[in-house]
């Protein structure tokens, strides 16, 4: 798609499960099938996982796993051009169409394993299973970079928000905020922010963080969010360059 709006709408779709499998699956297949004909390749399906990379990385790799949840609570789903905003219910549909734009235009490192994950918005057993589908491939989870939707940081005009950092080593946090330097007073940060995957990747011991998306309005109300046009593309912009700095080795 030669959008980003476009992009967006097509996968601000309802996609459920029950806590074992997807029962609403029509947010996956949209995704497949905009993969398809991609240099992206399904590497696991698991009941609540479906994980993309360019190629199955090989045993000792360390890779950065990017996850989006695909969940949602609405009763519909919808996707607005507002003016200077988009509305519509974009927890998590905006991370989804984030990271597969930079996945369509050739943005990810190549050790880079996105991860679209269910059960986020009760017990993360997507992120789980993510996590025992690479760990069967054999490589190492270097940093697990989370995306999300929040409340933070719009009345400040911030146009990404970092939230729930863990277990990251000081010369990692420093190449990451060392790289949104040119962004200084831009963005907000909250060390312990609302419960999402990030806190599940942490109780494994592997560092993450969660970049977000700010909005407007309640994130899981059928009355949708507002989400400012210039932060949906400088969002998409930071997602490549920190998930870059990530895989680069230390």
């Amino acid at each position: 798609m030669n959008d980003f709006f476009s992009l967006l709408k097509a996968v601000t779709v309802d996609c459920k499960d029950n806590g074992d499998s997807f029962v609403v699956a029509d947010r996956l297949s949209v995704i497949e099938r905009l993969l398809e004909g991609s240099c992206y390749r399904l590497v696991s399906r698991e009941p609540l996982a479906l994980l993309f990379a360019k190629r199955i990385p090989q045993e000792g790799e360390k890779v950065v796993l990017i996850s989006s949840h695909v969940d949602c609570v609405y009763s519909r789903c919808f996707c607005n051009d507002d003016n200077e905003c988009y509305r519509g219910t974009f927890d998590n549909s905006f991370g989804n169409a984030a990271v597969l734009w930079n996945m369509l235009n050739g943005s990810l490192p190549g050790n880079a394993v996105v991860a679209f994950t269910g059960d986020e918005e009760k017990d993360s057993k997507g992120a789980v299973q993510a996590l025992l589908a690479l760990g069967r491939l054999g490589c190492d989870i270097s940093f697990a970079l989370v995306q999300d939707v929040t409340n933070v940081g719009w009345e400040s005009g911030a146009l990404f928000t970092i939230e729930n950092d863990a277990c990251i080593d000081i010369l990692t946090g420093y190449g990451i905020v060392s790289s949104l330097e040119p962004y200084s007073g831009r963005f907000a940060f909250s060390h312990n922010a609302e419960p999402d995957e990030s806190w599940c990747y942490a109780e494994y011991g592997i560092p993450c963080r969660t970049l977000c998306v700010p909005s407007c309005g309640e994130l899981h109300g059928d009355a949708g969010v507002l989400l400012r046009k210039e932060s949906a593309m400088e969002y998409c912009k930071v997602l490549s360059m920190v998930s870059s700095v990530l895989s680069a080795p230390v």
